[in-house]
């Protein structure tokens, strides 16, 4: 499907639009559709009043938003070891303030390069296909692995140390 915004092929989700009495009668059909990935607009007096997405499309959103809106993102750590993240930050992060900021904090890692989307998905609780699906899907910048010799060395040394 061809993106109107940019003319990317594949960015986007088929996108469905649905009248509110389609959705009121359709109810658990919608969300079905939603859960598997389509984002369906619902209109009311023909202008588009609400979006429905997945919930993981939406903290992946979110995440990403607010890791572009950080003063100091993008963070390039090339000349470093990736720092990393472990499960314990991501689940206090979601004990203490809510399961959006566990999302912020493993999609920041994986953006600045600390972890890899592999880890990223483990740490969410989603298959690391799943994840570059989603990113894929919502037209999401990603990260695509080391960018020479020496940062791929240094991963494979973050991960056997």
């Amino acid at each position: 499907m061809t993106n109107p915004l940019t003319g990317d092929f594949g960015k986007m989700n088929a996108t469905a639009i649905i009248s509110r009495t389609e959705l009121a009668r359709n109810t658990r059909q919608t969300v079905d559709r939603v859960r598997r990935g389509e984002t369906i607009l619902v209109k009311s007096f023909g202008e588009e009043q609400i979006a429905l997405l997945d919930i993981h499309d939406y903290r992946l959103l979110r995440a990403v938003a607010s890791y572009k809106a950080r003063p100091q993102s993008p963070v390039d750590h090339r000349e470093e070891a990736p720092v990393g993240l472990d499960a314990t930050s991501v689940e206090e992060a979601w004990n203490q303030q809510g399961p959006q900021a566990a999302w912020d904090l493993v999609i920041h890692a994986y953006l600045d390069g600390d972890i890899s989307l592999g880890r990223a998905g483990h740490l969410l609780g989603l298959n690391r296909f799943d994840l570059q699906v989603r990113f894929h899907r919502l037209g999401l910048p990603m990260r695509t692995g080391p960018g020479d010799e020496a940062e791929a060395r240094a991963d494979l040394e973050a991960l056997e140390g």
